[in-house]
């Protein structure tokens, strides 16, 4: 454990297990997955602030499923459909750079045009997951025949938030390059963890 945000992490594990423990299968698995992504996301070393969003976002999709937050909450659904996006598309940005696809944010944050294309391409990333995430509703409310709500009004509603939520996460990632701050997580020096 490095600091609270892994036991933050960790409480997905831990509702999944309390809800498998409890007979709720489909909560546990919908805690689960999205533990288990937080987890992932945590082996990239990606900037913390970044990993918080990102946590937050599985914390409010595994717990929103598991608490039967989007049919209670009408506000509940937007929130997801931003957060995620928004902490997804920088995380997959990140990991293009490390691939030597784009340009690391803190390489290459030199003028305008190249913060312009930073937000650019990550707002197309952010875009393409939540019209892919829209396709696996579609799939799985018409083929595997499960109860979601969706109808057109609710996918471009979702495409939209995936739209802003994903524009926030190019902003944050180009100020982040601004920040010529690395984009992985630095452990801190051990005169400052005391």
């Amino acid at each position: 454990l490095r600091d609270p945000l892994d036991l933050f992490r960790l409480s997905l594990l831990a509702g999944a297990a309390a809800s498998a423990i409890s007979g709720d299968w489909g909560a546990a698995v919908r805690l689960a997955l999205p533990g288990l992504l937080a987890l992932v996301v945590r082996a990239l070393d990606v900037p913390r602030a970044i990993d918080w969003i990102f946590a937050l976002a599985m914390a409010f999709q595994g717990w929103g499923n598991a608490l039967q937050l989007f049919t209670e909450l009408s506000w509940y659904d937007n929130l997801v459909h931003v957060t995620l996006p928004m902490s997804l598309a920088p995380i997959v940005y990140l990991a293009l750079s490390r691939l030597d696809v784009v340009p690391d944010p803190c390489d290459r944050a030199g003028g305008r045009a190249e913060l312009f294309g930073m937000v650019f391409v990550t707002l197309c990333i952010g875009v393409s997951a939540a019209s892919f995430y829209e396709i696996y509703e579609w799939v799985v409310v018409n083929w595997l025949g499960q109860n979601l709500f969706t109808s057109e009004g609710d996918t471009i509603n979702d495409m939209f938030d995936g739209v802003v939520g994903a524009g926030i996460g190019g902003a944050l990632l180009a100020t982040w390059a601004l920040s010529r701050y690395h984009t992985r997580r630095i452990p801190r020096p051990m005169a400052d963890a005391a």
